[in-house]
């Protein structure tokens, strides 16, 4: 087991200081000490070796919501703003949002990291459909792509930092559009 954490955590960390490439068998085992041979026998490829240490990623905390859907989809959007706006955070998105575009293990890692990431976002959407705060016709998948589709442009591939007002911004268009009449 701790020869796992330390693959995964050097694997991660090459990933985040020098990008997908630099992660290999050979440069885990100069950062570890631990054997190619022992890197091999637990990761045979290294795109199970880049799923792995992908679904290493901590988990985000838990975000109290308040029932207030403005203020709760603002404070999911900032919190995933300052994530995704860290390097280390954008650097690791870039790689997921690159990777899943092929053949192998990464693209199912890419979905079930964005659900999971996803998740609260769509658990404020759908209570907030269940208090009539949104249309209750509201597709959810939609909703998610529209609000955190521009916090992700901007902050992974634009690498900007998502500034509040930009956030609090994208929330009013959504619920101009999503609240009912």
């Amino acid at each position: 087991m701790r020869t796992r954490r330390a693959v995964l955590a050097a694997a991660r960390r090459l990933l985040v200081e020098e990008g997908q490439d630099a992660v290999t068998a050979l440069r885990i085992s100069e950062a570890t000490g631990i054997a190619r041979t022992t890197i091999y026998r637990h990761w045979p490829d290294r795109e199970v070796l880049l799923r792995d240490a992908l679904q290493a990623e901590p988990a985000d905390p838990h975000i109290a919501t308040t029932g207030d859907t403005r203020t709760d989809l603002i404070t999911l959007l900032t919190h995933m703003a300052d994530r995704v706006s860290r390097r280390p955070g954008a650097r690791m998105m870039a790689v997921v949002a690159e990777r899943s575009g092929r053949r192998g293990t990464i693209g199912g890692t890419h979905r079930d990291l964005m659900r999971q990431r996803m998740e609260p976002l769509r658990g404020a959407l759908s209570a907030a459909v269940a208090r009539g705060d949104l249309v209750a016709d509201l597709d959810l998948d939609d909703a998610v792509a529209r609000l955190a589709g521009p916090v992700f442009f901007n902050g992974v591939l634009l690498r900007r930092q998502v500034a509040p007002t930009f956030v609090a911004r994208v929330v009013d268009d959504f619920m101009t559009g999503a609240a009912p009449l």
